[in-house]
């Protein structure tokens, strides 16, 4: 396994308060994290491909969009996850929006079952800030205000 923590990211279809159900039954607590450059994204996929088999299945994935490519990883765990604020000394009480700014450790494990791939398991979140961003269709550059 390897530990690291992503890049600044956009938060995506945030499942934290309330879990989705799994097809045991089990809740399963999940966040997709979403960045607009290469440059962003390059280390996160730099330690997938030290971990990915032949022909493996990456948990990162590109998606054309009307204002250009971004790259998503969807992240699970089990349990409810902590939050943390920005300056990472007191926790974070509010309700995570979609379009949030965050940074989350992760877990990244390679498998072998089923064509082999990479997965990525969630682990704490650090909010930055709040954004008025829509979704992947309206990104430009998260540093960028939308007009």
């Amino acid at each position: 396994m390897i530990k690291l923590i992503s890049p600044p990211a956009i938060l995506r279809d945030p499942h934290l308060e309330t879990p989705e159900t799994r097809e045991t039954g089990d809740p399963i607590f999940s966040v997709t994290l979403e960045f607009a450059s290469l440059r962003d994204v390059k280390p996160l996929e730099d330690e997938i491909a030290k971990l990915m088999p032949k022909n493996g299945s990456s948990p990162l994935r590109k998606l054309a969009t009307t204002n250009g490519d971004v790259w998503r990883i969807k992240m699970r765990r089990k349990d409810t996850p902590n939050v943390v604020a920005a300056d990472q000394k007191e926790s974070y009480t509010s309700p995570l929006r979609d379009g949030d700014h965050i940074r989350a450790q992760m877990g990244l494990v390679a498998y072998d079952y089923l064509g082999g791939g990479v997965v990525a398991h969630l682990g704490n979140i650090q909010f930055l800030m709040h954004s008025d961003h829509g979704r992947a269709d309206d990104l430009t550059r998260p540093e960028k205000k939308h007009s």
